[in-house]
This record gives C-alpha cells, structure tokens and sequence, in this order.
C-alpha cells in the first residue's frame, strides 16, 4: 500500500471548486490504479477513493478525456463503490477502535457520510459508534455539521456539548457574529436552558477568547439560544476584565491613538487638523479658531458650524457620522463582531470621537457666550422656516437652562419624534395643521421618515453586476490593484487615474474582467491606454460605494445625465426618505435596539426608566452631548431637504 505520508491526499471540496480543474486529472489517475487492485487496504484509503469518486459522480473530468475512457472509468468507478462497501461491511464492534484510529481528519466530514450511508450504527449500537468516534478524536464540529448524524445522535451530543465549556464557541461562531464561517445543526433536546448552562460556563471558564465575550455581550436577548440580560451581563464583566488585564501594562499596547478638539485664540484659519506624537502615542487634534467662532454665533452660522467646522456634514448634504462597509479594512474585517452589532471600523471610530469631543467643546463655548444649541434649533423651526421656505407652524421646544442632564435627555429624546412628526405630516399634506399633528401617532422608523425630493437619493439596486462593478473598481480586494511594483494602489480606479496603464502590461487573469468592464461602458482602451469611458458614471459608482448612497438632489447636470443611466441599467434606484439608510441605521444604532444590539440606546434608555443613576452626572452629561449631535444631525438633514426642494417648489 501507498505511504500516505508520502504525498497529499487527493480531496473533493465541491463541484464548483475552482481547483477541480487542476485536480481532476489526479482523480482520474487514482480511479485508474485503485481499481486494478483486489481490494482497498486501509479506512484513509477507502475515505480518498471516495473523495476521487466524487469527480466521476459529478462528472468532472480532464477535458481530453473520451467518451470511451469515461465509459471505462463509470465501470472502474462501479468496481471501487463496491469495495468501499465491501470494507465498511467488516467493521463490527470487536475492531471499531482499530479502524478509526488515526484516520485523516481532513476526511471527517466522508467518514460520518459513509458510515450512516453502510449503517455500522445498526451493527455496533449508536452509543458504541458515538464513543468509539469520541475516542478517535472526531470533531465535535464536524458532527453538528451533519443533520442526519445530530438527528441519530440528540442526547448523546447534548451531553457531549454540556461536558466542556469550549463549547460554547459552537454557538458564538454559528449564531453570534457576522458572517460566519460555519453552520451547525445542534440537537432538538439542546433548548434555551442548556445553551444558557454552556455559555455561563463557557464565559467562567480558564481562557474564553474577549472577541467571543463581546459577541454574547452584545447579542439581541433570545432565550432559546441562552442569551439574557443575566448572560450579557456576565459576559461583559467578563470580557472588561480580561482587557484590563491584557492592557495593564502598557508594554502589550502596540499603538495607543487619542482624539482632541481645542478652541485656540491666536488661530486665524477656522479649522485644521493636526497630528501630534508624545511619547509614542498619537493625537488626532481638531483645531477652532476662538476669533472665528465668536463671530459667527447667530443661528443660521452655529448650524453651519456644526455641519463644516466639527464635520457633521459633506458639501452634499449627507452625514459623515454613520459607519460605512468601504470604511472598513479587509484586516479590520477578519475580527469577530457581533451578528447583531453595528458595524465599526477605525474611521467611524475617529469620526465619532471628534464630532462628540467637538460638540462638547462647542455646546460649551456657545454656552460661555450666551447661547444655547437647543434655542438655535427653536429659532430654525420657528423662525427660519417659516421665513426661508413659508413652511409654518413648525415647532421645538428647547429644555429649560435650570433642568438637570437626565432631565434634558428626556425632553430632547421627545421633542425629537415631535420634530419627525411635525416634518412627516409636512411632507404628507403639503402643510403642517397643528390640530391634525395632536391626532397623529408616535413617528414611524427613521428609515421610512418622507422627504421633500422626490429624487433625493441613488442607492444601490440588488443587481449582480453592479455588485461586481463596484468591487472591481473600489475594492482594495480586487484583483485589479496590483500590475507590478511600479504599477499598483489601493484600487482600480486609482490605478487607472493615477497611472499611464496599458491593456498589455494587465495580467492574463486581469484582462477578462476589464473585457467586462469595456463591455458595461465604464472601461476604454484607447491607443492600448486604459481609461474611463464616462468620468461620471465613476463619480456616481464612486459616491453610492463610498456612503450607501449618492447626493442625486445636489448633482449638476453631467453627474445627474450619469446618475439617470444607472438608473436605467438596473443598477441604482431613487429614494426619497429624509435619511439615506446608512443614516436610519446610525440614528437606530444610537437611539434604540431596533436594528443592532451594541448601541448608546439613548431613546429607550431615556424614555423607558433604564439610564444611569440619577447621581451619575458624567454619564448624563455624556448622553445630553449625544443626544445634541443627534438634534442637530437632524435639523441639518431637513435644512437641507428644505434647500434642495426649493427651486423645484419655486418653478
């Protein structure tokens, strides 16, 4: 027999594996020899031909292979299915142990396919075989990955599953965190009790992993899979622990990044950024001018403030606080989050630590001279309203300046769902009747709040192709981002804007998707020099890939030209909410648990009696901070609805 040290073992990972194509010809060529012997010698032996039979049975096969020599191989094929079964007939109880020791865990997935398909559990008993495959070292995994195997098999894996804390990574990788690698099929007797049992003590246990921790902490409460208040809770202590400790000494952090705003005196330009460096840790610094705030503290200026100087705001109108999938690096991807968490990476972390320090830092300043955020929102509804666009009797009442923070937050979180209301009922009816809004219900979710523009927004459509597009042009993925050393970058569109690129220095493996990219219009070769065909349908891909959505309402003409012909290729779609969903999705992370799980939860916090002690000043300090970022994001958000349907309501 063959050393199976000797070589790799030949393995089968599916009919659309993309190594088929190599691999094929090896199944063909062990198909051939295996089947010239009299019989198959060892479980690992049998368990490879099986993976080889696999190519015959799906029909894959060496393209210069004839019909003649793929009739031969059917019949070789026929030879070894009935040896393979000639083998599993032998195994009883007497030799179990011996056969199933050593065998190649790469095959554990073949084994328990082909022992239920020979029925050696009938043979040996159930509970024989589940000892016998325990004591073999058969993956616990890999048993739950096999419906018919956990349907056979219930208590058995029950108690398998209770008997060793680790097990609760089971459940985290499976149900807990985004995008899992597996997927398990976990026994009908394993109910809410047993997995709160295994996670309790998975959570106690000598080494559970914090990223694990954080997903059980942050999950949705779900008492069939374990998760309580109780369990969170347990987790998150756990999970603090562990990183003070892992933190304590300063020797285990690699970099340590701060964030600060400061207001200066002798600045003359309104805002710069500044890194600083101090003793191996770095500051990203914004700095004010005092000079320039103090001159623009009317209303109308304070809200621009915000919206440009702290970097609430783009020049198109969209927010640049919500976190964005094209924000987070491929690296920062392959952390365990939360199935249940919103999605953060390094930039929204930067952005969120800004505008929060910087709405502190301004609420504060404003504060000192004399005016409030919250009667600049008052005069925008009141006044500006009604005087810029006629839209009348809208309303906000600001907190009184003696209330405490808790009590703050509690009116804000209300006059902010009488904000969406008053804005809803506008859009609705052309008007704001003040008796009609007494009438109306609670506002609906922050995603389906109306807009003013009927073509506000391009957001992506569910189309493949687009998908593909935009991978292939921004993704730092893509494998259109590297020619040589002297021709590469973070994407493809960069590739392209930033370099002299010919079609012939492309690799053959990067010239059929630029084919296809020349054959969707975004791509020309003109003179052998790869460039864009339409600069602006890049633009418009360009802003949809990197915020969720394009600015369609602020577009001048090219752009707008651009925008309709994606639209017509199925590609975007028009919107017309208040929000973009990328904004729904950060107001819902701040203000409830409707939509993630590891959010402020200000709204309900707030409204429901659950916040902090009265007594924590800080803690309601922090949450009115929060709670005027959000305000404000929204007055911004309807002043410029108002701005852009303007000239369409004035035509």
């Amino acid at each position: 027999m063959e050393d199976s040290t000797a070589r790799e073992r030949l393995k089968f990972y599916g009919p659309r594996d993309l190594a088929n194509a190599w691999t094929a010809d090896e199944a063909v060529a062990l198909i051939r020899e295996r089947s010239a012997e009299p019989a198959i010698g060892s479980l690992d032996d049998a368990l490879e031909i099986h993976n080889a039979l696999a190519f015959e049975e799906h029909g894959i096969f060496p393209s210069a292979l004839t019909q003649d020599e793929r009739g031969d191989l059917a019949v070789a094929a026929r030879k070894l299915r009935r040896q393979i079964a000639a083998l599993f007939s032998e195994i009883d109880a007497s030799n179990l142990d011996a056969c199933l020791t050593g065998f190649g865990y790469e095959y554990a997935e073949e084994l328990l396919t082909l022992l239920a398909r020979h029925d050696v559990a009938k043979k040996v008993g159930g509970q024989t075989l589940f000892d016998a495959l325990l004591r073999a070292r058969m993956p616990l995994a890999v048993m739950l990955s096999n419906r018919q195997f956990v349907k056979q098999h219930d208590r058995r894996l029950r108690d398998a599953l209770l008997a060793n804390p680790r097990n609760g990574e089971l459940l985290v990788g499976s149900r807990l965190v985004r995008d899992p690698s597996t997927s398990y099929v976990f026994p009908m007797s394993f109910g809410g009790a047993e997995w709160q049992q295994l996670l309790s003590a998975y959570i106690d246990s000598e080494s559970p992993h914090p990223n694990h921790l954080e997903a059980i902490a942050q999950a949705h409460d779900n008492e069939n899979l374990g998760i309580t208040p109780k369990i969170r809770l347990q987790a998150k202590k756990r999970c603090d622990a562990l990183m003070q400790e892992l933190f304590a000494d300063r020797k285990n952090v690699l970099v340590k990044n701060g964030y600060g705003i400061k207001i200066d005196p002798e600045q003359r330009e309104p805002v710069s950024d500044q890194i600083e460096h101090e003793d191996g840790d770095t500051t990203y610094m914004r700095s004010l001018s005092e000079k320039y705030l103090l001159s623009s503290t009317e209303p109308k200026r304070v809200l621009t403030n915000f919206a440009y100087l702290f970097g609430y705001m783009d020049r198109r109108g969209l927010l640049t606080m919500p976190s964005f999938p094209e924000q987070i690096g491929a690296i920062q991807r392959l952390f365990v989050s939360g199935k249940d968490t919103y999605p953060k990476g390094q930039m929204f972390k930067y952005l969120d630590s800004l505008t929060l320090l910087g709405t502190h830092s301004y609420t504060e300043f404003l504060r000192r001279n004399g005016v409030e955020v919250e009667e600049v929102v008052a005069w925008f509804f009141r006044e500006h309203l009604a005087n810029e666009f006629s839209a009348k009797n809208f309303y906000y009442t600001p907190s009184s300046p003696s209330s405490s923070f808790l009590e703050r937050c509690r009116h804000i979180g209300a006059e902010m769902e009488s904000v969406v209301r008053q804005f809803t009922l506008y859009c609705d009816e052309g008007g704001l009747d003040l008796d009609l809004l007494r009438m109306t219900s609670a506002p609906g979710p922050w995603r389906q709040i109306p807009g003013l523009v009927d073509r506000k927004y391009l957001e992506r459509c569910q189309n493949g192709d687009c998908d593909r597009a935009l991978h292939l042009l921004f993704s730092d993925q893509s494998r259109l981002t590297y020619v040589n050393q002297s021709l590469r970058s973070r994407s493809f569109t960069e590739l392209v804007t930033q370099n002299r690129l010919l079609y012939e220095d492309l690799h053959h493996f990067q010239k059929d998707p630029v084919d296809w990219l020349i054959s969707e219009g975004l791509v020309a070769v003109v003179d052998d020099v790869v460039e864009f065909s339409n600069p602006m349908l890049i633009l418009v891909l360009s802003d949809v890939n990197e915020h969720e959505a394009a600015a369609f309402g602020h577009y001048g003409p090219d752009e707008s030209t651009a925008g309709l012909a994606l639209v017509d290729k199925g590609w975007l779609k028009f919107s017309a909410t208040l929000l973009t969903s990328a904004e729904a999705s950060y107001f819902n992370y701040m203000l409830n648990r409707s939509e993630f799980s590891d959010g402020p939860d200000l709204r309900n916090r707030y409204s429901h009696g659950t916040n902090a002690d009265p007594s924590d000043l800080a803690a309601h300090r922090t949450a009115y901070v929060q709670f005027i970022r959000l305000l404000v994001a929204l007055t911004l958000k309807i002043r410029d609805d108002f701005e852009v349907s303007a000239p369409s309501r004035s035509s």
